[in-house]
């Protein structure tokens, strides 16, 4: 079989010559690398120019890489309509898609690169305002901890309350009973669990930590006293993050693990993008589960998210990752960055 039909500059292609066929990747190679080169250039002289133009302004750098965004989408949009005719397609159909799979990454990482430019760029001004703000809560809220009783509730009780000033107990009948203590202003935080060893992702505490729109402030894994070894993974949650210190969005002294939870709306942007993204910011995924669409009600009229996912976030870039949420899947909840205690 020839290959000599192919017009480029690269030597012609003959039969199957192993040799030549590595040389002529290697010029590819060598191409791909001065092209990523210019980009990096490129994106380096657009981000200067949106933080000039923004004057630091965080809300019109978002605007502006919305409005980057919109003009990506449609030159996506017109190079799919147009479909130039390949010397290839002379002897057999090509597939597409893989092409189409790598373009979109390729878009998709070079956002990520803008996203990280500008943040890097703009960090100083942003640590200025990293200082927590006085509690809004009464002094009578302030520290109580609402939790359904039990042997291992209580334990989890003791070893999280390490992270709150001036803890007290206020026990419930029920986890959404606890749940509802913090969304009404009674309570500042509440217990519950997240996943097990034996059972995976609860997905019914999931679903309460969605409708009240709580934050997870830190988590602790206890053992549930049974022969087999099976542990539970309790959390403390609080109903925002007002008057807390800033959350870690980078590894502490200690080189203790740092996790993000988030529960992703799949309809804004498909899971395998997520997870790409995720993956350029040097995340590693410790799970991802599927919400029970029994479970998927409405709230305020909006549908839930339908997936959880839980990032080991200890080495990546969390701040980029989080700007890249607000702008491109702007449905999704993040419920908390936060270590084990």
């Amino acid at each position: 079989m020839t290959m000599a039909f192919l017009h480029t500059d690269i030597p012609e292609l003959s039969g199957f010559d192993t040799g030549l066929c590595l040389s002529n990747l290697d010029v590819l190679t060598l191409r791909q690398t001065a092209l990523h080169e210019s980009l990096l250039a490129v994106l380096s002289e657009l981000a200067d120019a949106i933080i000039a133009d923004a004057e630091e302004d965080p809300d019109t750098v978002d605007s502006i890489l919305l409005s980057l965004q919109n003009e990506t989408d449609e030159a996506e949009r017109a190079a799919e309509e147009f479909t130039p005719v390949s010397p290839l397609s002379r002897v057999a159909p090509i597939n597409r898609e893989p092409l189409a799979r790598l373009s979109s990454r390729t878009a998709l990482y070079t956002r990520l690169l803008l996203y990280r430019m500008i943040r890097e760029r703009m960090e100083p001004a942003e640590e200025e305002t990293d200082a927590s703000l006085p509690s809004p809560l009464p002094a009578t809220v302030r520290g109580r901890i609402a939790y359904m009783p039990g042997a291992l509730a209580d334990k989890a009780y003791l070893r999280l309350a390490t992270a709150v000033k001036n803890p007290r107990a206020a026990t419930t009948a029920g986890f959404g009973d606890a749940c509802e203590e913090v969304q009404g202003g009674l309570c500042e935080y509440c217990l519950l669990p997240l996943e097990n060893t034996g059972n995976g992702k609860l997905t019914a505490f999931s679903r309460l930590i969605l409708r009240h729109r709580l934050q997870i402030v830190a988590v602790s894994d206890l053992d549930n006293g049974s022969a087999t070894g099976q542990s539970t993974r309790i959390a403390l949650l609080r109903a925002s993050m007002e008057g807390m210190p800033p959350r870690p969005l980078r590894p502490t002294e200690a080189g203790e693990p740092l996790y993000l939870e988030l529960f992703h709306a799949t309809d804004a942007m498909s899971l395998t993008d997520l997870l790409s993204a995720a993956e350029f910011c040097g995340m590693t995924v410790t799970r991802t589960d599927t919400l029970p669409a029994a479970e998927a009600e409405e709230t305020n009229g909006e549908s839930l998210p339908t997936v959880a996912c839980v990032l080991e976030a200890s080495e990546g870039d969390i701040p980029t990752f989080l700007r890249f949420l607000s702008l491109e899947a702007p449905e999704d909840y993040v419920a908390g960055i936060y270590g084990v205690v």
